[in-house]
């Protein structure tokens, strides 16, 4: 499904997409390719990965999404990037989030609407620093729980689609500005947006913990020893992987009913995303062709951000939040542990924690978080 039209020449809504990587590029290249003016922004200190972007403005997509889009620049200056959007796509993972943040923040206006993919309770920390530096041009800030699409970078200046989802859900900062947010942005959207109760809320909505963390740590010896040279969502997620995740996202759930925040299961999101068919989360995952469709796909290192991104930004926060809640997250305790052994990296000191994202943990606080109310 596809929410954007073909614009005429001088409605062409101008859109900053920060974050030269796969999902970047792939939303970069399709705004474009549908008529949009469309910046293509990356920190400087990662400028080689546009480069040849920088040269050709052309990005084409295969695969689901068969596009060629041209795009208006491509640049390492914020200045340049956010001088004429209205519209900021942000598409950097979730570890970068701080260091654009500190460049781009200087250069927020009020007219901007900044949207994080996935948020990972971003929005809460751009917030605080915001405040904390006193920033006059506080742009309206939302976050969604997923990426558009399922993509990879095949070479220069061409991305793989591999499967694009039916929809989206966000939430804005506070809640009560997400109607007019989405009113916003839809129309420069592939896909289409859900309204959702809070930032809180679409940290706990994101199943990329429960699919990823368990799946690495559990094919830890296999990564290592084949290099990649597998499906991790096919070969990967075997009946044993499968139950560990299925473990997990009860406790998931469990977070969330604590909070009065009815979670579908991870199989019910998977099936309700990509259209599936299946009884088990396992058959679900195996009938998706955007996840088994395509050869080889496994990381070929335990340092990939499937745990460097998905552990210490979406996992520890989420069991922070059951703690304080007295919510039992055993299953995930045990994930945060051994993927900190395995990368020999202390996730509950380096992770997003509660005091980060504003919170002190009391029960109250939390849930007018997640209610979107503070």
């Amino acid at each position: 499904m596809c929410r954007m039209q073909e614009m005429e020449d001088e409605d062409m809504e101008k859109i900053t997409v920060i974050g030269g990587g796969n999902g970047g590029q792939g939303l970069a290249g399709h705004l474009a390719s549908k008529g949009f003016r469309v910046a293509l922004f990356e920190h400087p200190e990662f400028g080689e990965k546009i480069a040849h972007l920088k040269e050709t403005r052309t990005i084409t997509l295969t695969g689901a999404v068969s596009a060629r889009g041209v795009l208006a620049s491509v640049t390492t200056d914020p200045a340049e990037a956010l001088e004429e959007a209205e519209i900021l796509y942000f598409v950097a993972p979730t570890f970068a989030q701080k260091s654009m943040f500190e460049i781009l923040s200087p250069h927020f206006q009020k007219k901007h609407h900044l949207f994080l993919m996935p948020g990972n309770f971003g929005s809460l920390v751009l917030r605080g620093m915001l405040e904390e530096n006193k920033v006059q041009e506080m742009p309206m800030i939302a976050e969604g729980d997923t990426m558009p699409y399922a993509c990879r970078i095949e070479r220069p200046g061409v991305v793989n689609v591999w499967g694009i989802k039916s929809f989206m859900s966000a939430a804005a900062l506070p809640a009560s500005a997400t109607a007019a947010f989405i009113q916003k942005v839809e129309k420069a959207f592939p896909i289409l947006l859900k309204q959702a109760p809070g930032v809180l809320a679409i940290g706990l909505y994101n199943t990329n913990m429960i699919l990823h963390c368990p799946t690495m740590i559990m094919n830890a010896g296999r990564i290592e020893s084949e290099k990649g040279d597998f499906r991790f969502y096919a070969d990967g997620m075997t009946e044993s992987v499968c139950r560990v995740m299925e473990s997990m996202d009860a406790e998931r759930i469990a977070i969330g009913k604590a909070l009065g925040v009815d979670l579908v299961s991870t199989m019910d999101d998977l099936k309700e995303l990509y259209n599936l068919e299946g009884d088990t989360l396992r058959e679900s995952i195996l009938n998706n062709a955007a996840y088994c469709g395509h050869g080889a796909d496994a990381p070929s290192s335990a340092e990939h951000r499937y745990l460097t991104e998905d552990v210490p930004f979406l996992l520890v926060p989420v069991a922070e939040i059951g703690k304080a809640l007295g919510v039992p997250t055993p299953t995930m305790d045990c994930i945060i542990h051994l993927a900190g052994v395995v990368n020999e990296e202390d996730y509950r000191k380096t992770g997003r924690s509660l005091k980060e994202i504003g919170c002190s943990g009391s029960v109250e606080e939390i849930s007018a978080l997640c209610g979107g109310t503070i």
